[in-house]
């Protein structure tokens, strides 16, 4: 392997290990976080929350980047004058943003109808916007540089700000001002200390090559990213208008918990994006690569997301309230949310490795048609058979298209999928049935539901290492010679 592959290589791995125990801590204190505020606030705080950060923190923030960040991070090399001109045109999106979202603030409020109230919580909201904006360069260089092990500390900043002020203000009466305060809170101190991280020279620049190059990769990655907006956001919008804010917070609050082992693929997914840029030209390797890194998140994801299926309803019950059927209307959403969650790991992974090999326009022609399917199928559904719909359409139509990303995948590079994801699956399903009868047997309460989770984890240890072992032995074997050479890529980095 030649020293330059083995740099990244290295770089790869330990950005693995540094985003994953870190950001284990910081989703720790994160769902801790949420728990206690779903003790503290009605059903309706988390719906106008939800409703409002769509509005601001979901719509607008799409429009404000045009996919340049994601293009800096794929290029090969940047210039100076590629960051100077993303910021600058970062800079009069998110100006010309923040003043529709001040003039439209009040029309919106009235349209989901939030009162005098809501018109303040978006303009405080969009705030987050321009704060947010000062972030991308620093973030970006970072990420090129696979230097996750700083990217985290503005996470662990930003993690512990959040869910402190929000606590703290809920605690003390201020309901969804709790949520919208401690998200601006958490922007600008995430953007300070990213400027003291990586400094760059600000400047402002509109260089007409870079414009050109940026967009030809960006723009068809944003339309990607806007479809992928109107897939996902059928909850602030259709079942807002139907069904009112508490059918937003039941509908959020199971994906969120569904969303929780999706932060296995996220971290991997922020490494391997870069990494699979800086190896595009390398099939055999890449195709490697993938596979080891499919292996790995099916290891560990499988078994996450089949516990919280086989626990979902205690869940509910002992850890987001206090013995009280207050959250138990989410059920039926959040097991098929989670059932739809089941193989988003190797989505995620391809559709990275497609961006990666410059190959947005494949990704993009996918969303359409998910976009197209989930507004098809997912508003008569909503109507028919309540809320939850959404997630029952959610899981259909991953099922069925997932075949199609395996598929345009494959044209470039051939992939052992089922072969790696075989042996993982199966140690979680057998863990799964016996968690399930253990489950309605004897849990009763928290501590009884904490006893069961524990006793699953440790029998899934058991039963992945009967199933996987020699190929587990293998990887850690070379993750663990990669790791001892780490003093190879701190002086490579000086």
């Amino acid at each position: 392997m030649s020293d330059a592959f083995s740099v990244i290589k290295q770089k790869a791995l330990r950005g693995v290990f540094t985003l994953t125990f870190r950001r284990l801590l910081l989703k720790v204190i994160d769902t801790v976080g949420i728990i206690y505020l779903a003790r503290l606030l009605p059903q309706e705080s988390f719906g106008v929350f939800a409703i409002i950060s769509f509005v601001v923190f979901t719509f607008l923030s799409f429009f404000s980047d045009v996919g340049l960040g994601a293009a800096l991070i794929q290029k090969e090399k940047i210039e100076e004058d590629d960051l100077k001109t993303t910021f600058t045109v970062q800079q009069i999106l998110v100006t010309v943003l923040l003043v529709l979202a001040f003039l439209a603030a009040g029309p919106l409020s009235s349209f989901y109808n939030l009162g005098t109230e809501g018109v303040w919580l978006i303009r405080m909201l969009s705030l987050s916007l321009f704060i947010t904006s000062f972030k991308t360069i620093p973030s970006i260089l970072l990420e090129r540089d696979l230097r996750f092990e700083l990217l985290v500390i503005p996470e662990v900043i930003e993690t512990i700000t959040y869910n402190a002020v929000a606590v703290i203000m809920a605690t003390h009466g201020y309901g969804v001002w709790s949520l919208v305060v401690a998200v601006v809170a958490r922007t600008t101190l995430g953007a300070i200390a990213l400027s003291f991280i990586k400094p760059w020279p600000i400047g402002y620049k509109l260089a007409k090559k870079s414009v050109h190059d940026l967009l030809h990769f960006g723009i068809p990655y944003q339309l990607n990213s806007v479809l992928a907006l109107l897939k996902d956001n059928l909850a602030p919008t259709v079942i807002a208008l139907w069904y009112g804010p508490a059918a937003v917070a039941y509908v959020n609050l199971a994906q969120n918990i569904s969303s929780r082992p999706l932060e296995l693929s996220t971290i991997i997914s922020r490494i391997t994006f870069p990494t699979y840029s800086r190896i595009q030209g390398d099939t055999a390797r890449l195709k490697s690569w993938i596979e080891k890194s499919i292996h790995l998140m099916a290891v560990l994801y499988f078994p996450a997301i089949i516990g919280l299926l086989v626990t979902a309803q205690p869940l509910l019950m002992y850890l987001y309230a206090d013995k009280s059927d207050k959250w138990l209307p989410a059920l039926t959403t959040l097991i098929f949310f989670l059932l739809s969650a089941v193989p988003v790991f190797i989505t995620t992974t391809y559709t990275n490795a497609l961006y990666a090999l410059g190959r947005p326009k494949v990704v993009l022609r996918l969303m359409v048609l998910y976009t197209a399917l989930t507004w098809a199928i997912g508003l008569p559904l909503i109507r028919w058979v309540g809320y939850s719909g959404i997630a029952i359409t959610v899981a259909a139509i991953t099922y069925i298209t997932i075949p199609l990303v395996v598929h345009e995948i494959n044209k470039i590079v051939k992939l052992e999928t089922w072969e790696m994801i075989k042996r993982p699956l199966i140690a979680s399903l057998i863990m799964g049935v016996v968690t399930y009868l253990g489950v309605t047997t004897y849990v009763t309460g928290l501590l009884s539901l904490v006893l069961a989770i524990l006793l699953a984890i440790v029998l899934y240890c058991v039963l992945i290492y009967f199933f996987d072992q020699k190929m587990l032995k293998a990887e850690l074997g070379k993750v663990w010679h990669t790791l001892k050479d780490s003093a190879t890529i701190r002086s490579y980095d000086q």
